[in-house]
């Protein structure tokens, strides 16, 4: 930071699975272009949610994928966190050009009040500083408003503290392999697998990362192992993997019916059947549905070959639909 004196400077506190760090990048970016310029810096603190996450790789590619123009710093021993006493993703700090901390926002939103903060920082930084009509900050816009539609809280398919989703009898059973029967429902914000999925050891040994299908291979095409899960939102997204950077085709099919290009996300493919599936190649969130309007859905997802992990899901409401889907 020594080095930043005379800049005004935002840290971005992110991890690359982060839906709602996803939808704040457009506008940092913006932020950057319009400002640069005039003595302002962002530096990206990343900071690891999932395993997958621990990699610098993928980190390194998630930075190319979402055209982050700015420094990242790879924060895996929370470091960097602890030091601003940080507590989420996303989080942005506003430091003015003496180094004083001057703003924060954590979570998304306040984009209009963040931009009218680091104008007025760089005027006090350069006094007489002028920016260009064009400059314009459009009225705040709350997107958690009651009428943009409240969605399922975040799902992990892992045992994440007490906020493990998975409704099988069965349960978790860390680092082990079990034979799963779906239960007859599943409610709302919750998951169910069929079939040999093994309860992911994880990182942090408070928790579990997420669960693997561990069953055969399947001819190209549905199985009958799945996961099932509900949700009411407007879109949906999940974060995969598959062990040794193998593609999995992941079948999916939302209330029993193949999605269509009215409703699947832009991750989704078509096979010579009209089939719909996901290809996963790279360990990163997926975007799975994007419906017409706000609804309750199931959804199930066929795994075709054993290796693939399912870490969480997020959700999109009626106002967040409206954001670079890479």
């Amino acid at each position: 930071m020594s080095g930043l004196r005379g800049k005004v400077v935002l840290i971005d506190f992110w991890e690359y699975t982060c839906i709602n760090c996803i939808r704040t990048f457009a506008e940092n970016k913006k932020w950057y272009e319009r400002y640069h310029k005039y003595g302002f810096e962002i530096i990206g603190v990343h900071c690891p949610e999932f395993d997958i996450a621990y990699r610098v790789r993928n980190v390194r590619d998630a930075v190319k994928r979402f055209g982050l123009p700015y420094p990242v710093v790879v924060d895996d021993h929370f470091l960097i966190w602890h030091a601003y006493h940080n507590s989420t993703w996303p989080n942005r700090f506003l430091i003015d050009a003496k180094g004083y901390i001057r703003y924060d926002r954590s979570g998304e939103g306040g984009d209009s009040a963040l931009e009218h903060a680091i104008q007025q920082l760089l005027k006090e930084a350069h006094p007489g500083l002028r920016f260009p009509s064009s400059y314009t900050i459009p009225p705040e816009k709350n997107a958690f408003a009651p009428s943009c539609g409240v969605t399922t809280p975040e799902m992990y398919v892992g045992q994440w503290g007490n906020r493990g989703c998975l409704s099988n009898l069965q349960g978790y059973h860390k680092g082990k392999t079990l034979d799963y029967v779906l239960p007859v429902t599943v409610e709302d914000g919750h998951v169910a697998v069929s079939g040999r999925w093994e309860t992911d050891d994880g990182h942090n040994p408070d928790q579990s990362n997420g669960m693997i299908y561990r069953g055969k291979k399947k001819e190209e095409g549905p199985s009958g192992d799945e996961l099932e899960m509900r949700y009411h939102a407007r879109e949906l997204y999940a974060v995969m993997n598959v062990e040794h950077g193998r593609p999995e085709r992941v079948y999916i099919r939302q209330d029993g019916k193949d999605l269509t290009s009215q409703n699947k996300g832009v991750d989704v493919q078509f096979d010579t059947q009209g089939h719909s599936y996901i290809e996963v190649r790279d360990p990163r969130m997926y975007y799975l549905t994007a419906n017409p309007k706000f609804g309750s859905h199931k959804v199930e997802l066929f795994p075709t070959r054993p290796g693939l992990t399912v870490n969480s899901f997020t959700f999109g409401n009626e106002c967040q639909t409206d954001f670079p889907h890479l």
